[in-house]
């Protein structure tokens, strides 16, 4: 048995890389070439409207404004354009808006699962902790050596298992162990690794929570093999929850992930109180694509009701109460076959997923409100 051959780093820095590569937008003047022959307006007249946008509150930048298609006048009423929003604004509103110190209950995911599994919310079951550095898992099993991990997982354990970045953001920093023997563990998409090759070129000085793999229903598996999710964007509105958006993230074959950085995934959005999906979307270069079927599968999806979503429903209020001192809040949601599952829970959430996913502004007049009931009143 060799070594699947992989980069000496290890797999929080090359998703990083990845990360910060998928985030890079086409050139100035490509951008602008693209929104003047799009909309048959001169470039000119497109450059110095796309300067109001990043000059206005809402800071948004050149490749926003064209993935946003905002160019487009007949695509989006003067109020309409209004309501869009730059993801450079998520944080400045994210910390006006909420309890800081809850930041840890969320960001910790080993603190967020037990935090909910003691609630009684459905979480993914978790085996341990791989981590080197001496910390402690109260209830937990930690796993500090090659040898540990080995020991797990030729212990009688069921694959697929999930490994994720304790602290990570933007799915960066997952694996999939499909198998193990007593002398090698299989990653998907990677190959046999012996475990100590594991901890030096996957762990490196990080934690990773290990849990066993979310299966999709029915419905979902359709589209998408690896874990797919809904995320539930919601904001504390006086003693209630609102949820002004839901975004179903459907990861491409061969993704262990379904955030949209990764080439190949889409966004569907979703009505949040029927679940039914309105709109399918890809990214295409410097703009959107939009799809009525899946383009890999040809299955149809869109007018499709996501199953269990009134017990979805159910989950997510308790979670958003649970964490009321977020005012800004969102959790991310599997469907299995048994009902919901809650994979995360974010303080705060992404504003360009909504936006992509619907086509249209997240800040509305509603929205806008509550962030500035809630303390962010620069909007």
């Amino acid at each position: 048995m060799t070594d699947a051959t992989i980069e000496t780093t290890n797999v929080v820095e090359r998703e990083k890389a990845q990360y910060s590569k998928a985030q890079q937008a086409d050139s100035p003047a490509a951008l602008l070439v693209h929104a003047a022959r799009a909309s048959g307006r001169s470039a000119f007249s497109v450059a110095m409207e796309a300067r109001r946008y990043r000059k206005s509150k809402a800071e948004i930048r050149l490749w926003e404004y064209v993935k946003f298609g905002l160019y487009d006048h007949a695509r989006h009423t003067e109020k309409e354009r209004g309501e869009f929003i730059s993801m450079m604004l998520q944080n400045k509103c994210l910390h006006a808006v909420n309890d800081v110190s809850w930041f840890g209950v969320t960001e910790d995911k080993w603190n967020s699962s037990m935090f909910l599994d003691a609630d009684g919310v459905p979480v993914p079951d978790t085996l341990g902790m791989i981590d080197a550095s001496g910390r402690r898992y109260h209830g937990g099993k930690g796993i500090a050596t090659p040898e540990d991990l080995k020991a797990l997982l030729t212990g009688g354990v069921d694959f697929p298992l999930f490994g994720k970045h304790n602290k990570g953001l933007g799915s960066v920093g997952v694996f999939i162990i499909d198998d193990a023997t007593a002398d090698y563990i299989l990653l998907r998409d990677v190959g046999e690794m012996s475990y100590s090759a594991f901890f030096r070129n996957v762990i490196g000085q990080d934690a990773f929570i290990l849990q066993r793999c979310v299966e999709n229903c029915d419905f979902i598996r359709t589209f998408s093999r690896a874990a797919a999710t809904v995320r539930m964007v919601n904001m504390i509105d006086g003693d209630g929850i609102y949820t002004p958006a839901a975004v179903l993230k459907l990861p491409a074959k061969g993704n262990p992930a379904d955030n949209f950085w990764r080439e190949g995934n889409l966004l569907a959005n979703i009505d949040p109180e029927t679940g039914e999906v309105l709109t399918l979307v890809g990214s295409d270069g410097p703009v959107l694509k939009s799809h009525d079927s899946h383009p890999d599968q040809g299955a149809a999806i869109i007018g499709q009701k996501l199953p269990h979503w009134d017990r979805l429903l159910e989950v997510n209020a308790h979670v958003a109460h649970l964490h009321a001192p977020l005012k800004y809040q969102s959790n991310d949601i599997a469907i299995t076959n048994d009902g919901p599952v809650v994979i995360e829970v974010n303080a705060g959430s992404s504003f360009t997923l909504p936006q992509y996913a619907s086509g249209k502004g997240f800040m509305t007049d509603r929205v806008r409100a509550l962030f500035k009931q809630h303390g962010a009143d620069f909007l």
